[in-house]
């Protein structure tokens, strides 16, 4: 009878086992998720001689359960004795934090204080994400440059290369494309400055770039190098990306292809016979195009989406919209703004977007007391 108990007694702690298992891998992933909004209820138990302490135990309370919200980790064991268990316990511990809040309400009856909260939760791996969004790039001429010790036969694929690289960008699926291929981007800057620079300003007018766009340069450079008694040449991709209205470099990157073209050799026959098939050269340049140039657009994903914050009629607005990949009730932080009782930092504001129109949104502070003048001019960084 006793090695009945015992077994089912086992098969019991393996469903247990098993259940908090799942529970806590679905909580988990849940961990792994980003910054979010959520409500959350606090109850304690109404001291009449001392509000201030049932309402720090409510507060206290719902805290936790937004916390919980965010994600949590479940850890459970059991205590047996004689074949018999004694004692059951389950640890839940939140793996998020409540980074700001505000209370919603507070209403007490004869036994219970009841808060109701609205607050920000989130982890470190909130920080930096890399979700694909739109891209809003404006497209301008770029260039290319040879050296005059390559080839002829091998020079003349560069322009090839250079056109391939503008259809490879125009063909990105999250990708939106204004093509100013045949305009220079430094006489953009220049006619911004004065409109009466040049001829195309006048004639063609000046390109309108958002303050959440970007503009691209790409620029292909092919040089000689000797390695290994090889006459070598090397294809160097280089992107060129500016930001915003003011077009401001946000970085600059080169990727380089080493082309393996013939033997160096005073004999015109081993030169011959070694000299690579331009068709294989042309193949693998084109697969490095395609594959540097998914590599580069990944990477601007990761930059985080800023803009400027103003006040308008008294609404605060941010100068990105859906087109730059803003999304309702997205999060944002705004850094140099003193703050009291903030538990993210004293100099950090949370606000979210209210409205997203497509290249302008409205937004929302989550703390009702800061006042919006404040933030005019302020950057916020948002995250996913």
């Amino acid at each position: 009878m006793n090695k009945i108990i015992l077994t089912f007694i086992n098969i019991y702690k393996i469903f247990i086992f098993i259940a908090l298992l799942a529970f806590n891998s679905a909580l988990y992933a849940q961990d792994k998720s980003n910054f979010k909004h959520v409500e959350a209820t606090g109850r304690s138990i109404l001291l009449p001689e001392n509000i201030e302490t049932s309402r720090k135990r409510a507060l206290e309370d719902a805290i936790y359960l937004a916390a919980l919200k965010g994600g949590a980790n479940v850890n459970g064991f059991s205590a047996i004795s004689s074949n018999t268990i004694i004692n059951e316990q389950s640890v839940i511990k939140a793996t998020n934090r409540v980074l700001d809040f505000k209370i919603l309400s507070e209403t007490q009856n004869k036994e219970y204080l009841t808060i109701k909260i609205r607050a920000v939760v989130g982890n470190e791996l909130s920080k930096q994400n890399c979700n694909i969004r739109p891209i809003n790039i404006n497209l301008f001429k770029g260039s290319i440059t040879v050296d005059t010790n390559v080839p002829s036969e091998l020079a003349r694929y560069t322009s090839l290369w250079y056109n391939k690289t503008y259809e490879y960008i125009s063909k990105l699926p999250n990708v939106d494309i204004n093509n100013f291929q045949n305009r220079q981007l430094n006489q953009i800057i220049k006619s911004s400055q004065n409109s009466s620079f040049n001829y195309n300003a006048i004639t063609k007018g000046i390109p309108i770039i958002h303050p959440g766009n970007y503009s691209l340069v790409p620029k292909i450079v092919l040089t000689k190098t000797n390695k290994n008694s090889f006459a070598n040449y090397l294809l160097t991709i280089s992107f060129d990306l500016y930001k915003g209205q003011n077009i401001k470099l946000e970085t600059s990157k080169s990727y380089n292809l080493l082309i393996n073209y013939q033997l160096e050799s005073k004999f015109q026959f081993l030169k011959n016979i070694s000299t690579l098939d331009l068709d294989k050269v042309d193949q693998n340049v084109n697969n490095h195009l395609s594959k540097v140039i998914n590599s580069f657009f990944n990477d601007i994903n990761c930059i985080p989406l800023e803009g400027k914050l103003t006040v308008n009629e008294g609404k605060l607005q941010v100068d990105l919209g859906s087109k730059q990949g803003l999304k309702h009730k997205q999060i944002g932080l705004v850094n140099g703004i003193k703050i009291q009782n903030s538990m993210l930092n004293d100099s950090i504001l949370i606000v979210h977007t209210d409205d997203v129109f497509d290249n302008h949104s409205t937004l929302l502070p989550l703390n009702d007391n800061v006042k919006l003048t404040n933030l005019n001019n302020k950057i916020v960084k948002f995250v996913e």
